[in-house]
């Protein structure tokens, strides 16, 4: 609490421990750690130099606690801001203010747990500010160019989270598959082979055989990067008309 020191403010180290412990409290609790040192310096400051103190005090408080942190604790840990607001308020009213301090630390942990536990991944999902979409979760299983029984399985369970059909299976894998080959990463194995699917059923043989010498050489010519982006667009159109 530097404005506090630099106001001269009695015990400033006692509040800034105070602020930090409240600031796991999204959005009031950034407001709650200001009031102690308020009303403290109202004793002992004169009002114009206090009144300037309570401006800097709440700027700072509401700035860091209601966007910069809460939005940092959102992005950082994939936590919801709305859950973690809601889940605030219910300990508050379980456990008080103890609970209030206790409630994020204890839901990020419970989150992890969740995470870890195949048959409990689907909450943790339902849990995150924004879920993952089902390319970005097929990318990172074609990432070792191998597509398992237990990412299959995995990647199943996440499309009905999702509320997806099965249909829509082939189509997100070969899309996930052309996405990975046009930001140049591996695609050798399984991406390799849904991206010739792909190819084939919207291209031409001879161009099927282009992109196919170019994705086992790893270097993608103009041509055959445009040939990758109009089946793309293909894709992304059969996908978002099922």
């Amino acid at each position: 609490m530097a404005i506090l020191l630099l106001f001269g403010v009695d015990l400033w180290f006692i509040w800034g421990l105070l602020t930090f412990l409240l600031n796991y409290v999204p959005y009031i609790g950034s407001l709650i750690a200001t009031i102690p040192p308020i009303i403290l310096g109202l004793a002992v400051l004169p009002t114009g130099t206090w009144a300037f103190m309570v401006f800097l005090l709440i700027v700072n408080q509401q700035v860091w606690g209601n966007f910069i942190e809460t939005k940092w604790t959102g992005t950082q840990l994939d936590i919801s801001p709305v859950l973690l607001l809601l889940i605030v308020a219910f300990s508050f009213w379980l456990w008080g203010i103890i609970g209030m301090i206790l409630s994020v630390p204890l839901f990020v942990i419970t989150k992890i747990v969740l995470e870890n536990i195949p048959t409990t991944r689907p909450i943790a999902i339902l849990m995150s500010e924004s879920a993952p979409d089902l390319v970005t979760a097929y990318e990172r299983a074609l990432a070792d160019g191998e597509l398992s029984e237990e990412e299959i399985s995995q990647l199943g369970e996440l499309r009905d989270v999702l509320g997806l059909s099965a249909s829509d299976d082939q189509v997100v894998a070969e899309l996930a598959a052309i996405h990975m080959a046009l930001e140049g990463k591996d695609v050798s194995g399984d991406p390799h082979s849904l991206i010739l699917a792909a190819s084939s059923n919207l291209l031409d043989s001879e161009q099927v055989v282009q992109i196919d010498d170019a994705l086992c050489k790893g270097e993608l010519s103009e041509e055959v990067t445009t040939l990758l982006e109009y089946v793309q667009e293909k894709l992304e159109e059969e996908n978002e008309s099922d």
